[in-house]
């Protein structure tokens, strides 16, 4: 960014990602400032005391923050947010501070060690510096780096984390209401059924709220819920009318695609 090493605001840094990130820029040689339920720093001191300040808190809470703390930024300082919604982080940071802004979300999860998986999504916001400087942070660091419209982003989130977590909590639910022990399941299970248990136990293990804002929060998330939905009910019709050849056209039609 054309300033060194900045120290840098984490508000909700001791979260997950809030605690990955700031080890993150902690390795990148930034003094870093964290607040958040065990967090030594006050939010207006952050604000007050660091040129970048990141915003790593659900998308439910990162609006009032955003709004909050948006008129405190000077000109020449950078707002960023690590939300997996793009759109509305991105027009408030922009409407509610003069600052340099920047939208990222990581495309893993904080305790993902391998660096093959790591990806960052960066959506430009207003100015070049902070861009180029986070953008060569992380690429320095090993992590991809993808640049994105926020629009664009959300679109893909809608069917990324929108339908691909409600089909796992379709059949969570459907597995439950079965009323087959789950333990006489797994005994009999193939490789390919455990790795789908074994995503299931891994998504309940999170907080419900990660979940409920993935598709509450991304406004096109809906579209593909719905979807999820109609594809469901074609396929249910086939198989309950038994036509094999319809099936086996709508099977193969796949092929092409994937």
């Amino acid at each position: 960014m054309g300033m060194g090493k900045p120290a840098v605001g984490i508000i909700g840094g001791t979260g997950r990602m809030g605690t990955w990130f700031s080890g993150f820029m902690e390795q990148c040689g930034m003094v870093v400032l964290r607040t958040g339920k065990d967090g030594p720093h006050g939010l207006e001191e952050v604000v007050r005391t660091c040129r970048v300040v990141v915003i790593s808190v659900p998308i439910r809470k990162a609006l009032p923050l955003i709004r909050r703390i948006g008129p405190l930024m000077s000109e020449d300082s950078l707002l960023m947010d690590l939300t997996s919604v793009k759109e509305a982080p991105l027009a408030a940071m922009m409407s509610c501070s003069r600052s340099e802004v920047v939208g990222l979300h990581p495309l893993f999860g904080p305790d993902d060690d391998s660096p093959r998986e790591r990806k960052m999504v960066i959506c430009r916001g207003r100015g070049d510096r902070g861009m180029r400087w986070i953008k060569g942070l992380l690429q320095e660091a090993g992590v991809e780096t993808l640049i994105m419209d926020a629009a664009e982003h959300d679109r893909f989130m809608g069917i990324i984390q929108g339908a691909n977590h409600l089909a796992t909590l379709a059949l969570a639910l459907s597995i439950k209401r079965s009323g087959v022990p789950l333990e006489q399941l797994v005994r009999c299970a193939t490789p390919v059924f455990m790795e789908r248990l074994e995503r299931v136990q891994a998504m309940l293990g999170q907080p419900s709220e990660l979940f409920s804002a993935l598709m509450m929060g991304n406004p096109h998330a809906w579209e593909f819920l719905k979807a999820v939905k109609g594809s469901l009910e074609e396929w249910l019709e086939l198989v309950g009318d038994k036509d094999e050849n319809a099936f086996a056209d709508l099977f193969d039609s796949l092929r092409g695609y994937y």
